[in-house]
C-alpha cells in the first residue's frame, strides 16, 4: 500500500510529490492538472517492469491504436509521456509502498548509437543491427524501461521494421492492478472472467449486495452467455433475468468498481472520473461500498472526481464508517509547477464548513 509517490518529467508534471496517503484517495482539481495523469503514473508504478504498459494509456484515455510505422512518423508512440515532450530528460516514478518498500522506475529514450548498439547485443537473438542500421534515418527507435530498487534491470519496448515489441518477457508485477477509465469500457469477457473468480471463491454475495446500493429488487447474479457473448444478469424479480446493463450505468459502474477491487487483493484499484454514472442521492452509499470493499480484500483505491457532492459524499461516508481510512488530495498549478494539497479528516471537515474550493 503507498505511503507517498513522486513523479518526475511525466506528462504535465515537472515534479509532483503526493505524501499521506491512505486506504481510499480521491483526487480533486481543476481541468488538465493531472488528475488522469497520476493514476497514469501509479499504473505505470504499479505494473513495475512493463514497457508494454505505456502503450496502454492512450487507449486508457478513450484514444483507438495508432499504426505506427518507421519512417512515417513525427514521433514515437511514447513521446507524450514526457514532460513537454522532451524526450532528453527521463521519467522518474518513486513509490514508498509497505510491501515492497521503495520502488524506483526510470523511463528513457536511448537515441545515441552506443546505447542502441549494446540493447542489440543483449537480446541479439531477437534483431540484428549493425552500427549502420542505428545511424540511419529510420534508425530503431527503443524505451528503456529500469527498475532502479535493487541495482538496475533494463527491460525495452523497441519500435523497428519488425514493429513494436518487448524484450526481454518482463517478471510478474509486484501487486495486482486493475485501472477503470472514465472513457474505455471493461471488456464483457474480462468483466464475466473477474465474475467468475468472485464466484469460484464463493464471495458473489459480495457483488450482490453491493448492487443493491442501485437495485434493492436485485436477488441474485448470474452469467449468461447471448449468442457468444457472457453477460452478467440479474433477478430484479421479472419473470426472466435482466441484463445489468439495461439496469443503468450506475448499476454497470458499480459492478465495475467491486469486481475490480476483488480481483486486486493487496494491490490497487485506479478509477478515473468516479462518480459517473451515479445520481447524488446515493454516492454516500457508493463511497460506503468501496470503503468496505478495500478494506476487505486489502486493496488501495485511487479515483478522480470533479464533483464536489462526490468529495462530501467521500467525507461523510468514512465520517459514518468505522476507520475513516480516506483523503482528499487537490491537485493545484502554481506558476508553472503543479503540486498536491492534501486534506485529512479534519481539514476536509474544516474546508466544507467554510465553503473553502476543494475540487
Amino acid at each position: 500500500m503507498y505511503q507517498s509517490f513522486n513523479i518526475s518529467n511525466f506528462r504535465c508534471f515537472k515534479n509532483l510529490n503526493v505524501t499521506n496517503l491512505e486506504h481510499v484517495n480521491l483526487i480533486a482539481g481543476v481541468n488538465n492538472v493531472g488528475k488522469t495523469a497520476l493514476l497514469e503514473a501509479l499504473f505505470l508504478h504499479c505494473g513495475a517492469y512493463n514497457p508494454h504498459l505505456t502503450m496502454n494509456l492512450n487507449a486508457l484515455r478513450g484514444i483507438e491504436s495508432i499504426k505506427v510505422e518507421l519512417g512515417q512518423m513525427i514521433e514515437t508512440p511514447w513521446d507524450s509521456l514526457f514532460y513537454e515532450f522532451d524526450i532528453s530528460k527521463e521519467i522518474q516514478l518513486i513509490g514508498d509502498d509497505k510491501t515492497t518498500g521503495v520502488r524506483k522506475l526510470q523511463l528513457d529514450i536511448i537515441r545515441d548509437v552506443e546505447g542502441l548498439m549494446k540493447v542489440s547485443q543483449l537480446i541479439q537473438h531477437d534483431i540484428n543491427w549493425t552500427k549502420e542500421t542505428s545511424l540511419s534515418l529510420e534508425s530503431p527507435q527503443v524505451l528503456e524501461l529500469s527498475d532502479m530498487s535493487n541495482g538496475q534491470n533494463s527491460y525495452y519496448l523497441i519500435l523497428d521494421h519488425k514493429g513494436i515489441r518487448g524484450v526481454p518477457i518482463p517478471p510478474p508485477p509486484p501487486f495486482p492492478t486493475i485501472y477503470l477509465g472514465s472513457m474505455a469500457r471493461v471488456p464483457l469477457s474480462e468483466e464475466a472472467s473477474r465474475f467468475g473468480k468472485l464466484e469460484l471463491n464463493r464471495q458473489l454475495n459480495v457483488l450482490t449486495n453491493a448492487l443493491k446500493v442501485v437495485e434493492p429488487r436485485l436477488d441474485d447474479l448470474s452469467i449468461i452467455v447471448v449468442g457468444d457473448t457472457p453477460l452478467i444478469h440479474g433477478d430484479i424479480g421479472l419473470e426472466r433475468f435482466v441484463p445489468l446493463q439495461f439496469m443503468g450505468e450506475g448499476m454497470a459502474r458499480l459492478a465495475n468498481f467491486v469486481l475490480a477491487i476483488a480481483n486486486s487483493p493487496d494491490g490497487v484499484v485506479l478509477i478515473d472520473e468516479i462518480e459517473n454514472g451515479f445520481h447524488h442521492s446515493i454516492l454516500t452509499k457508493v463511497w460506503q461500498v468501496i470503503g468496505e470493499m478495500a478494506r476487505k480484500f486489502n486493496t488501495q483505491v485511487f479515483a478522480t472526481t470533479h464533483s464536489l457532492e462526490c468529495i462530501m459524499s467521500a467525507h461523510k461516508a468514512f465520517m459514518e464508517s468505522e476507520h475513516y481510512d480516506f483523503s482528499l488530495h487537490r491537485l493545484e498549478r502554481i506558476n508553472e509547477a503543479i503540486d498536491d494539497v492534501p486534506y485529512d479528516q479534519n481539514a476536509l471537515e474544516a474546508a466544507i464548513e467554510i465553503g473553502l474550493e476543494v475540487r
